[in-house]
């Protein structure tokens, strides 16, 4: 049996049995996928519970749906949350994209000492994040969007942050010196992960310093140096393997 289409709605279009479909997922249901009134497909609410539907009206500015079954999908653990510092170029478009399909619970974009790019726009910044979470979520067949944003400084983001005793806060750093998967494999049942990613140059020695004082592990992800957006991928597919 084919998969049904899936769609990511607002729990605010949850009407009793009723689901409505907005925006541009109504054109892509009537003009791509041609649905009708009667054909089934599932629709997600972002924060874990998966609706099987059927379409009761059809047409080009709405689609409305009635609820047939609804399931609610276990949301993974460890929950991982992504500190990037902004890279420039269209890098951050590729690291958010990445990041919800290997499973990241948020992505909090960081200005750091070594940040290069001046944020402008930034609400039509967070947009178009926000729209790459959800398409790369409903592709790779998630339960739930990650948060992304907004924009912050390191220092307010590190300050802003609340101990918890399982929370296990990681700093990949060229000049760390714990391996990566002996922290990891030392914390098997620790339920936040926070991974700091510096921007191109990294971070400085000060931002290191800073993250240490509030608990983060200086780690070592190999003998290479990688690329801001190649470190992002690598250490959440690491957190990946030894956890999902």
């Amino acid at each position: 049996m084919p998969r049904l289409p899936r769609f990511f709605i607002s729990p605010d279009h949850i009407s009793g049995t009723n689901i409505r479909i907005a925006d541009e997922d109504v054109r892509h249901v009537v003009n791509v996928l041609r649905m009708k009134a009667g054909d089934e497909l599932l629709l997600c609410d972002g924060q874990g519970t998966e609706y099987r539907t059927r379409i009761a009206v059809l047409n080009k500015t709405e689609v409305k749906t009635e609820i047939v079954t609804q399931t609610k999908n276990e949301l993974r653990h460890p929950r991982v949350t992504l500190g990037q510092g902004l890279p420039k170029s269209d890098k951050m478009d590729f690291i958010v994209q990445k990041a919800t399909e290997l499973g990241v619970a948020a992505v909090v974009p960081l200005i750091t000492e070594r940040t290069i790019v001046k944020v402008k726009d930034e609400e039509k910044r967070l947009a178009r994040w926000r729209k790459i979470a959800r398409e790369a979520a409903m592709q790779s067949n998630r339960p739930d969007i990650p948060l992304i944003g907004p924009v912050v400084s390191f220092r307010d983001f590190i300050a802003s942050l609340v101990p918890r005793s399982r929370t296990l806060s990681l700093l990949p750093w060229e000049e760390g010196t714990e391996l990566i998967k002996n922290v990891l494999r030392q914390n098997p049942d620790i339920e936040d992960i926070m991974v700091l990613i510096g921007p191109e140059g990294g971070f400085s020695i000060k931002e290191a310093e800073l993250a240490k004082t509030r608990g983060f592990h200086a780690v070592n992800l190999g003998p290479t140096i990688l690329r801001t957006e190649t470190a992002a991928v690598a250490v959440l597919s690491m957190i990946g393997y030894e956890f999902f």
